[in-house]
Order: structure tokens, then C-alpha cells, then sequence
């Protein structure tokens, strides 16, 4: 077949090299930034069975339109590519916010040899032993599912949408957001690729229409501290102080219907500790450092970032480190969401981290100064805590949307 593959920079050329090693003639198109294959005047020119494009490219994109191809999407194509070679066992996460913590409270459930993918990193399980660092693009399916290990489970995050290699999906949050040059709603693309799985575990509030959709809330209920399950005629309970914080509510929810509905007693989770950017807690010189900083940082996890901090320090003074570290093709954490943030939090001081051309630096400046809120910039996360340990706060929210 003679393929077009466009976007090269999102997995696009992942793809392209995938199909032209099962013997296809493959074209590609940079999209973004006319570095790599050919340009869009010499595609206009030639004949094309497929085309292969991404959900988050705009609609009106003028190849789209020009060639009278069929077309699809990155996920589909990977599923394509891949085949039906796996074990039952795939689980593929999508949503907003609560991929990963999702993702990794179901893989502590997990029984035997697995691999985990995250934003974070891909994980070989038991030992927890990173293999590398790999984004979640669909196309990244194609170059971590070769480390599966023979009978092993996979559990992986995928951006907007479902690839369909799996026999599970999870949506982790209805919260929506635009792509696509905002003219796509990108819970309506995940909801629309979600009918390529057999099942789909839906989180608390998330409506789906689905034959195959399965609500958490018809098997897991959370009173306080503590989760009871009950599926199947399997009861049980288990507790777990980050219930109570609405960042790991959800996402564990979800991580202990997944197990059930994989055969497997979600009562370890009682021993889940917070992860890495996500409320973990850190003492340092007479701070509390509470890191809330990871790919999923918006208004409402600054927030409960806050009010831990609070059951933590009391009504003492705080410091914020705010913003993003680098662009982000998809959602942003919001020049709206930051101020909103100040506005609820009131800080002594902000440290803004402006690292998306998307984010108003001067909104954001002119905001606190008109409430008395110091506010400088930093270039990084690090480089902020450093800013911060220099005030009087005793209490420091990192609250930066980043990829790390």
C-alpha cells in the first residue's frame, strides 16, 4: 500500500518505519515544524490508499482535505500494526488526570512477571526496574510492548484515547479539554475510541455510552479512610489515608475495580504510598515541601495539594510554585487555573514558572500584585524551590505541570 503518514514528531515516524518493515511504501509529512519527509506540495501530488493522521491534529489541516484518501487515526494504526498478539491481560488508561497513579496502584495489585508504561517511565515488574523513558503516544505501544514479558501483563497510559490492544480500558476522569487547533473535544475522541474495547472501567461521574462500560461506583464505595468492594459475590475492605485526598480517591478506585474485574483482591492497596509528584511530603531546612508536580497538575489537585499541606502545617504562610515547564500539545495547566489557584490559596508568595508560551505571565503578575501576593519567575521547578527556601513560608506547594 502506498501510505501517507502525518505528524512525525507525535509517533508519526515510529509508525512510518513499522509500516514500511511489513513492506508498505510510506510518505511522511511534518506537520509542525517541515523538518522531516517530504513537503505538503509533492503529497499533493501523489496517490495515497491511506492516510494515517493523529486525533490531535486540526481538522482543517489542508492534506486532510486534498487527497481523497482514507483516513486514520495514530491509535488505529497501531492497532493495526500489532495485531491481535497479545494475552488478555493489557490494560490501556486514558483521561485527563489520574493515568498514572492509576496505572501504578493496579500494577502493585499485579500478580507475576509485567510491564508498566507511564508518563514517568516503562517498568519491568516485580523489581520495578526502569527500562527507559518513553512518552505515551499510541505509537509508543510499538516500541515498549516488545519488552512484555512471555505470559506477563501490560498496563499503559495512552494520550487521548484508546489504542485497542487490550482487553481493558479505564477512563480516569470525564474533565475535558480541546485539541486540534480547539475545534475537538478530546473526551469526545476518547469516548468515541472507547468502543474498541471490550470493557471499559469508567470513573466516578464519567458518563459513556458503551455496552461493554463498566461503572466504579457499582463496585467500589469509599466511606472516609477506608474502600469496600463488592463483585461477583467478592466482598471485602481495605484502608488507606490517601482516600480521603480527591488526587488518589479516584485513581485507586479505579485500580481496585480493575483487579477485581481481573480476578484479583484489591486488599493490598491499604499499603499504596503517595508517589513521586503526587502529595509525596518532603522535610527540608525547616520546609514542607509538598510536591504536587507531574503531568496531571491543574486547579483541583493545587488544591487538595493545599489543603493536605494545611493538615500538615496548620494555618501557617505559603509558598507556591506555580505554572508549567514546557509546551505541551495537548492540555495546559491554564493562565485561568493558575490565577483561580492564587485567588482560593492566597499565598504569601508565588513563584511562576512560565514555561508555555499559552500561560500570561503578565495576567498572572498583574493578579497578585493587585492582591499584595509577591510574585517572581523561575525557569524551573528546582530553581523555584531554591527562590522559596529564601522566604519566611514554612509551608512550599510545587504545583508545576511537567513530564518528568
Amino acid at each position: 500500500m502506498q501510505i501517507l503518514v502525518l505528524d512525525t514528531i507525535h509517533g508519526g515516524k515510529v509508525i512510518a518505519d513499522h509500516l514500511s518493515r511489513l513492506g508498505h511504501d510510506i510518505d511522511m509529512v511534518d506537520v509542525y515544524r517541515g523538518q522531516e519527509g517530504i513537503i505538503p506540495e509533492i503529497a499533493r501530488s501523489r496517490s495515497y490508499d491511506l492516510v494515517v493522521a493523529p486525533v490531535h491534529l486540526d481538522p482543517d489541516y489542508a492534506l486532510l482535505h486534498e487527497i481523497s484518501s482514507p483516513v486514520i487515526s495514530h491509535h488505529a494504526a497501531v492497532r493495526w500494526i500489532l495485531g491481535n498478539n497479545f494475552s488478555k491481560t493489557v490494560v490501556e488508561i486514558t483521561g485527563k488526570q489520574g493515568k498514572s497513579t492509576t496505572a501504578t496502584a493496579l500494577a502493585f495489585l499485579m500478580q507475576g512477571p509485567g510491564l508498566l508504561q507511564t508518563s514517568s517511565g516503562l517498568y519491568r515488574y516485580p523489581e520495578k526496574e526502569v527500562i527507559g523513558r518513553y512518552s505515551i503516544t499510541p505509537a509508543s505501544l510499538l516500541t515498549t510492548s516488545a519488552f512484555i514479558p512471555p505470559n506477563g501483563w501490560f498496563i499503559a497510559e495512552i494520550s487521548i484515547g484508546f489504542c485497542g490492544i487490550g482487553s481493558l480500558g479505564i477512563i480516569t476522569s470525564g474533565l475535558d479539554y480541546s485539541i486540534a487547533n480547539e475545534k475537538r473535544s478530546a473526551f469526545t475522541v476518547k469516548s468515541e475510541q472507547s468502543h474498541v474495547m471490550e470493557k471499559v472501567l469508567v470513573a466516578p461521574g464519567v458518563l459513556l455510552q458503551h455496552t461493554g462500560a463498566i461503572f466504579v461506583k457499582d463496585l467500589i464505595t469509599i466511606e472516609g479512610s477506608t474502600a469496600f468492594y463488592n463483585y461477583l459475590g467478592i466482598t471485602g475492605e481495605f484502608s488507606n489515608p490517601l482516600l480521603t485526598l480527591p488526587g488518589y480517591q479516584t485513581p485507586l478506585m479505579l485500580a481496585a475495580g480493575a483487579a477485581l474485574l481481573l480476578g484479583i483482591k484489591p486488599d493490598k492497596l491499604s499499603e499504596f504510598t503517595a508517589l513521586p509528584g503526587r502529595m509525596e511530603v518532603f522535610h527540608d531546612d525547616g520546609y514542607i515541601i509538598i510536591d504536587n508536580s507531574n503531568s496531571g497538575t491543574c486547579l483541583a489537585t493545587t488544591m487538595d495539594s493545599f489543603r493536605f499541606g494545611k493538615e500538615i502545617v496548620g494555618d501557617k504562610p505559603v509558598t507556591i510554585i506555580i505554572g508549567q515547564e514546557s509546551a505541551s500539545v495537548c492540555e495546559n495547566f491554564t493562565t485561568k487555573e493558575i490565577i483561580s489557584s492564587i485567588e482560593k490559596i492566597r499565598p504569601q508568595s508565588v513563584i511562576l514558572i512560565p514555561g508555555d508560551k499559552r500561560i500570561m505571565s503578565t495576567d498572572i503578575i498583574g493578579f497578585c500584585e493587585s492582591y499584595d501576593i509577591s510574585c517572581t519567575l523561575a525557569v524551573s521547578p528546582e530553581e523555584g524551590i531554591k527562590c522559596a527556601k529564601c522566604l519566611n513560608s514554612p509551608l512550599i506547594l510545587l504545583s508545576v505541570k511537567r513530564w518528568k
